[in-house]
């Protein structure tokens, strides 16, 4: 088989995808993107074979080319966060009993910059994603710092999944929902109750509204109900909350430490390589295809 262009490769196979089903290309066969993306393809062998010339069986050339359109086909399914560079400056690190389990938590914040997107892990052995999301575009990402690469979470999952957290809000000065019940020198423990539970706020005494938002916007980012808090807790930090219902504690977080970055971790979202899952092969071969219609127009 003669080598073919890989720009040439490329071209017919988005043809074909955009076309494949048209009255005038109904001999152009149809793939799915798992066959088109696989090391070694039946349907790409067949493709190629009617793209080649007769009688040419040089199986090593046309795996290559084969490999090479994978890679083109990958990279063009990828697409960056945005073009946007972003600062954090401390980090806190969280533990969170829930539904008899534990797990621990690292969330990155910037006090100076409150638009910041958020920026969390879950600690855990088997992966060092972080997750990110941006309120502001309702963005939300799975990310590896170390290679730059990614993948969005499509809203709805991010929903279902709970990663967008919950509404609690902090009451106004005149609500008195909340009781104080205890202090000491470097805490105090608020409490209140509802129909079916009790909630227990130890909030620190020592007044910091810089991580009292911090805390707060990490709690709301997590698959619990939503809480009103009582006014102090948006100058005081919260040590730890927990709700108690009639089997005992249904959930429980701590902040078990936070410090200042010696060195801000900083990310340049247009150098992230994020997989896109709605950028599929017809969605590309459609843009590809307008764009040729485009240029074709203007020349």
């Amino acid at each position: 088989m003669k080598c073919i262009a890989k720009s040439t490769v490329v071209t017919t196979l988005l043809i074909a995808l955009v076309y494949a089903n048209a009255t005038s290309q109904s001999n152009v066969p149809e793939f799915s993107e798992s066959q088109l993306m696989a090391k070694d393809s039946t349907a790409l062998d067949i493709f190629y074979l009617q793209d080649s010339v007769p009688g040419d069986s040089s199986r090593q050339a046309k795996m290559a080319i084969q490999a090479e359109l994978a890679r083109e086909v990958a990279a063009l399914s990828r697409t960056n966060l945005g073009a946007e560079r972003f600062t954090w400056t401390h980090v806190y690190q969280f533990e969170l009993f829930r539904a008899g389990k534990l797990q621990k938590q690292i969330f990155w914040n910037n006090p100076q910059e409150e638009t910041n997107p958020h920026l969390w892990q879950v600690v855990s052995q088997s992966s060092d994603d972080v997750f990110f999301l941006d309120p502001k575009s309702g963005r939300a990402a799975t990310l590896d710092l170390n290679s730059l690469e990614g993948n969005f979470i499509p809203a709805n999952i991010a929903a279902k999944a709970g990663m967008t957290g919950n509404q609690s809000q902090i009451l106004s000065k005149k609500s008195g929902d909340w009781m104080l019940t205890e202090t000491t020198d470097s805490t105090e423990v608020w409490t209140t109750f509802d129909e079916s539970s009790r909630l227990e706020l130890t909030l620190r005494a020592k007044k910091d509204s810089d991580q009292a938002r911090a805390i707060f916007e990490w709690m709301k980012l997590q698959p619990l109900e939503s809480i009103d808090l009582p006014y102090i807790a948006k100058k005081y930090p919260i040590q730890s909350l927990e709700r108690f219902d009639k089997n005992g504690s249904a959930f429980r977080f701590e902040l078990t430490g936070w410090s200042e970055l010696n060195e801000p971790l900083k990310v340049d979202a247009s150098e992230l390589s994020i997989k896109d899952p709605e950028r599929d092969l017809r969605t590309i071969a459609k843009e590809w295809a307008d764009e040729q219609k485009s240029k074709s127009g203007q020349e």
